[in-house]
C-alpha cells in the first residue's frame, strides 16, 4: 500500500485546466473518497453538487471573483496584501500581482475547470459537526483527485458571507433558509495545464508542535 505521506505531500492546489472532460469514473471514485471520511457519530451530513454545465460554471467564477475581491481589498487596506508580495523586486510586477488579487480574478479559475464540486451539509441532521464534517469530506477529495493525476482547488470565498452564500445556493437551487443546508465550499477539478511545481514550504514540524502542555518543546 502507497505511503499517505507521499501524496499529502505532493499535492498542491491547482487553478489551471486543460479543457479535457473528466471522465465519469474518476468523478465516482471522488465522491466515493469523500463519502468514506470521518464524521461524528455517523452523521454524513455531506451532499454533494457536480457541475459541468458551463454556464453555472461562469454564474459561479462571477460570484467568486466579488467575494473574492471584497476578501482581498479589505487585506489591501490593512497592509496584509503588501507585506505578503514585499519579495517581488519589480514595482510593475508587484502591482500587477496585488491588482490581480485585489480585484478578484484570481478566483474566476473555475470557469475553465471542467468539473466543480460543491460541498454541502444538511443542517437538519442536529449535528452541530456539520461543518468539521465536510471539511474532512472535502480533503479526501483533493486527495482523491490528487492521487488520480487531477489537479483540484479548495474554494470557500464565495460563500464566506451570508448574502454571498444565498447567491450560490440559488444559482444551483439549494433551499435557501438558514437552518437547511451549509455551503462550505466548493472545489474546482480538471487535467493541470502545466507540469506540477512543487508545493509550497510547510513551516518545520518543531515550530508547531508542544509536548504534553502548550509551549513545551521538550518532548521528554
Amino acid at each position: 500500500m502507497p505511503d499517505i505521506l507521499d501524496v499529502l505531500t505532493s499535492r498542491k492546489s491547482i487553478r489551471r485546466y486543460k479543457p479535457d472532460p473528466v471522465p465519469d469514473e474518476m468523478i465516482d471514485k471522488i465522491l466515493e473518497a469523500a463519502r468514506w471520511a470521518p464524521t461524528g457519530e455517523n452523521y454524513q451530513p455531506w451532499r454533494f453538487i457536480v457541475i459541468r454545465d458551463q454556464e453555472t460554471r461562469n454564474k459561479i467564477g462571477d460570484l467568486s471573483k466579488l467575494g473574492s475581491g471584497k476578501r482581498m481589498t479589505a487585506w489591501y487596506c490593512m497592509g496584509t496584501m503588501q507585506k505578503r508580495f514585499e519579495k517581488i523586486e519589480d514595482p510593475e510586477k508587484r502591482a500587477e500581482v496585488l491588482r490581480f488579487m485585489y480585484s478578484g480574478e484570481v478566483s474566476e479559475f473555475c470557469k475553465q475547470a471542467p468539473v466543480i464540486i460543491a460541498v454541502i451539509g444538511d443542517l437538519k441532521i442536529g449535528s452541530v459537526d456539520v461543518p468539521y464534517d465536510l471539511c474532512a469530506a472535502t480533503e479526501n477529495i483533493l486527495l482523491e483527485a490528487h492521487s488520480l493525476g487531477l489537479g483540484a482547488c479548495w474554494v470557500h470565498g464565495p460563500v464566506a458571507a451570508t448574502r454571498d452564500a444565498i447567491k450560490f445556493k440559488e444559482i444551483l437551487g439549494i433551499p435557501t433558509g438558514m437552518n437547511e443546508y451549509k455551503v462550505i465550499c466548493y472545489v474546482a477539478i480538471g487535467w493541470p495545464k502545466e507540469q506540477r511545481k512543487h508545493p509550497r514550504p510547510k513551516y518545520p514540524l518543531e515550530d508547531l508542535v508542544y509536548w504534553e502542555k502548550f509551549g513545551n518543546k521538550e518532548r521528554g
